[in-house]
């Protein structure tokens, strides 16, 4: 809990323009602002580096600071400005908040996505937030940051933050560490044909985006994941619309694999064992024909957008497991036998999807194990099942996209 003067600054809205060298502030304001100024001050080392002040009117109020030094928010260097904001009534301060902002910007030009004009392969992992000792409560501050720190050393750049809201402190860490996020939503046991559901779900989604937009490391929104068939598909275009509304600056996938309805990004999901039939499904693509699409009675066709495999892998690895209480993809039999065998799986798998034309991103699952779910490369207590250099080695070639 927090003490607040009677009139106070509730939240911000920062939106850099890497083109213009400008950061847009939406400031919220909670009470009678009347007659108040809301002053904005970006600094470097203390140092500023452009101010800005607007005079409230309602319950929020807009400017922008023109940057006189632009540096910009990447994966290698994930340079973060301090920003300043004064509210002021007559001559005197009466709320103050001090935060951060990166300067970067996210523009999807088929096939690619570019980070600040470059194409940049997306090298995810899914992260399901679980803890051993608190599920999903994290035992500590350390343990956030520490997640995020294990898969950049196995040669990730990014994360699905997958069927869960992750605390405000791992995208803190995010953004200082230059990690690449997908925000998502738990949508799993909701009845996506429910009028309610639209009621229910936009509110608490709407609060996310609110919450979560100013964090430079957040490249898209996702709300929904492996929707079924019989969904009601005007749930997932609204969600997705407004999300549009909210938001014009990130991609936003309608729903992660399975039955699109109108989406930025087209991905699917793709837990084939074999490298050999796995690559054959998107080669049509690559050669400029069909993309595979994991519905395609049900699901919008594919219209050129950016393509990924937002789920593959999931290689089942519990070595001396004797019992059926735990499981990965590949089945009792398909399970590599050894560690030879587990990474010629993980690097041909990987492999087609790093040397494919059209692919912009890929997302393995998973960063470690959860529960009965023994698919992780570390185990459930962050202990690495291999030697992560060799799986960075894999996950860091160059991928075609980036030539």
């Amino acid at each position: 809990m927090e003490a607040v003067p009677k009139t106070y600054i509730e939240n911000v809205k920062l939106t850099p323009d890497l083109d213009s060298g400008q950061l847009f502030i939406e400031a919220k304001i909670n009470g009678d602002s009347k007659g108040m100024v809301v002053k904005a001050n970006a600094m470097i080392d203390g140092t500023s580096v452009g101010q800005a002040e607007a005079v409230c009117y309602g319950v929020s109020t807009k400017t922008a600071i023109k940057l006189s030094e632009i540096r910009s928010w990447s994966p290698e260097d994930p340079f973060l400005y301090d920003l300043k904001l004064t509210l002021v009534s007559q001559g005197e301060a009466v709320d103050q908040v001090d935060s951060y902002f990166g300067m970067r910007s996210i523009k999807v030009v088929p096939p690619a996505v570019l980070l600040n004009d470059k194409p940049v392969f997306q090298r995810l992992v899914l992260d399901q937030g679980f803890y051993p000792d608190g599920i999903y409560t994290a035992p500590s501050d350390e343990a956030l940051k520490n997640d995020i720190e294990i898969s950049m050393g196995l040669g990730f750049n990014g994360a699905r933050l997958h069927e869960k809201v992750f605390e405000p402190r791992f995208l803190y860490w995010a953004d200082k560490l230059g990690y690449l996020i997908w925000d998502e939503y738990p949508n799993w046991g909701v009845d996506h044909a429910s009028a309610e559901t639209l009621r229910r779900y936009l509110k608490e989604w709407m609060e996310v985006l609110e919450r979560d937009y100013s964090h430079p490391s957040i490249v898209g929104w996702c709300p929904f994941n492996e929707t079924p068939r019989s969904q009601d598909s005007e749930l997932l275009r609204r969600v997705y619309r407004v999300t549009k509304a909210f938001d014009h600056t990130r991609p936003v996938v309608d729903t992660s694999g399975y039955v699109h309805v109108e989406t930025d990004l087209y991905d699917v999901h793709d837990y084939d064992q074999n490298p050999d039939t796995f690559a054959e499904r998107y080669r049509p693509l690559a050669e400029g024909g069909k993309a595979r699409r994991n519905n395609p009675e049900h699901d919008v066709p594919y219209q050129g957008q950016p393509y990924w495999v937002s789920e593959y892998g999931g290689i089942w690895w519990n070595p001396g497991q004797q019992d059926d209480k735990g499981w990965g993809y590949g089945g009792v039999d398909g399970r590599p036998k050894n560690e030879e065998e587990f990474f010629e799986r993980y690097r041909k798998l990987t492999e087609v999807l790093l040397n494919h034309p059209k692919m912009c991103a890929f997302c393995y699952t998973q960063l470690y194990d959860i529960e009965q779910e023994v698919n992780g490369l570390y185990y459930y207590d962050r202990k690495p099942k291999f030697d992560p250099d060799k799986i960075k080695e894999i996950n860091t070639q160059k991928a075609a996209i980036e030539e």
